[in-house]
């Protein structure tokens, strides 16, 4: 089982490095997320491996390049992967409510907890330092 989460972490990370292909392979159909977006509002957006290639997609708009790099090994568990991770762009524009200058640096990190069932992800907890990312975006709530 280690070998085969390690598999999907090491997916996980490319996913959110821009390699937005990789969520067909790795997020199943049906996989729930669980996290407050910046903004209120629901989550039906990210459902599926579309909906969520679809946020990274956004995020990498708004911050190029941006890049994840593991900040903490992740953990196994039985079907739970656990990581910590940083992540560094610049800002070019784009992003709601933001009224940073492009160019502005932005660094944040965050936890991400995956639960695993049949080689794929099917629940996705994320707990990240949004007023890390927030505050140099000038967002304010």
């Amino acid at each position: 089982m280690t070998h085969a989460h390690t598999h999907i972490w090491t997916q996980w990370l490319a996913l959110w490095n821009g390699d937005l292909k990789v969520a067909s392979e790795i997020v199943a159909e049906d996989y729930i997320l669980h996290m407050s977006p910046i903004g209120g509002g629901g989550l039906e957006a990210f459902a599926g491996p579309e909906g969520l290639a679809s946020w990274v997609g956004m995020l990498h708009a708004a911050l190029r390049p941006l890049q994840f790099t593991v900040q903490v090994e992740p953990l196994f568990d039985r079907d739970m992967i656990a990581g910590r991770w940083v992540a560094k762009g610049q800002y070019v524009g784009g992003f709601p409510g933001a009224r940073a200058e492009p160019g502005t640096i932005i660094q944040f990190a965050g936890a991400d907890f995956l639960r695993i069932r049949d080689a794929k992800i099917v629940e996705y907890w994320l707990s990240s330092d949004v007023l890390d990312l927030m505050q140099p975006l000038g967002i304010t709530i």
